[in-house]
């Protein structure tokens, strides 16, 4: 057990042998459980990708036993609903859990044989939308008063995914010229000229990002050449930061680092967590 939990994501980790695992739905670090007592704790905020990371976590630990469910309920989404109907009524033949409310409740990056062993091994204890830290505590020592058995399974074992190391790429000049973006404040738009040779071919203006680049798409503008997809790929984010300094009248300088204000820190709500 000292490589578990298998899958990463935003959680903390208690007592690896604690048969219970808490899921908060979108909240995060306001709901505060002695980690002694559990095996882990963190948040969930979409019914598809989450989903699977919980599976994936719970059935490599056959010591887990129960799931609660509280927090805060995600915007749109309806987590402690879906993983109660996966527990009650499984997937149909596209994997889709059978009963779920929510939009896009499929669990399709993993074997149907883990979702099995998921509903044999847990019972599901519902108390979502409950962020009183001593509540959901009292909770965990109710479970812990009874006496609960190891699940009789090996821990599963679970494929770990190839991580690539990012590289950059050499950099080959397009054949058909090259682009400069800056931003004209007063028309509060970004501008963008394309060069072929040093000299000035066109100049294309717009208020976002997607629009200029459908333009440039349609202009074929980028040639097509080795570096066609990377040249595209950094046209993309050159421009997203164009706008994003437009919109928030921040300074842009292609190539160059985009100086945001500091904001508060707020609840992050990527959809990839489970335990994100």
């Amino acid at each position: 057990m000292n490589d578990w939990p298998k899958v990463e994501g935003r959680y903390k980790v208690g007592n690896k042998t604690s048969p219970i695992a808490v899921c908060t739905n979108a909240s995060i670090d306001d709901i505060e459980i002695d980690l002694k007592k559990i095996a882990i704790i963190g948040k969930c905020v979409t019914e598809n990708i989450g989903i699977e990371k919980i599976i994936q976590n719970i059935v490599s630990n056959p010591n887990i036993r129960y799931l609660i469910l509280c927090g805060k309920k995600s915007k749109g989404h309806f987590i402690s609903q879906a993983i109660e109907s996966l527990k009650k009524n499984g997937i149909d033949q596209d994997k889709r859990i059978i009963g779920a409310a929510g939009n896009m409740p499929y669990l399709r990056n993993i074997d149907e044989e883990l979702i099995e062993r998921f509903r044999e091994q847990v019972e599901i204890i519902n108390m979502a939308g409950e962020t009183n830290s001593q509540k959901i505590e009292a909770m965990v020592d109710k479970l812990l008063e009874g006496k609960t058995e190891e699940f009789k399974g090996e821990a599963v074992q679970i494929k770990k995914i190839e991580e690539i190391e990012a590289k950059p790429a050499k950099w080959i000049a397009d054949p058909k010229g090259y682009f400069v973006i800056s931003l004209n404040n007063e028309r509060t738009k970004i501008m963008v000229d394309h060069y072929i040779k040093g000299e000035i071919n066109k100049r294309i203006i717009g208020k976002n990002a997607k629009e200029i680049c459908d333009t440039i798409a349609r202009l074929k503008l980028i040639g097509e050449f080795e570096q066609s997809l990377e040249h595209s790929m950094y046209l993309g984010r050159e421009l997203e930061k164009a706008e994003i300094a437009l919109r928030e009248n921040l300074d842009f300088e292609q190539d160059k680092e985009l100086k945001i204000k500091k904001l508060k820190k707020q609840e992050s709500t990527n959809e990839y967590g489970w335990f994100d």
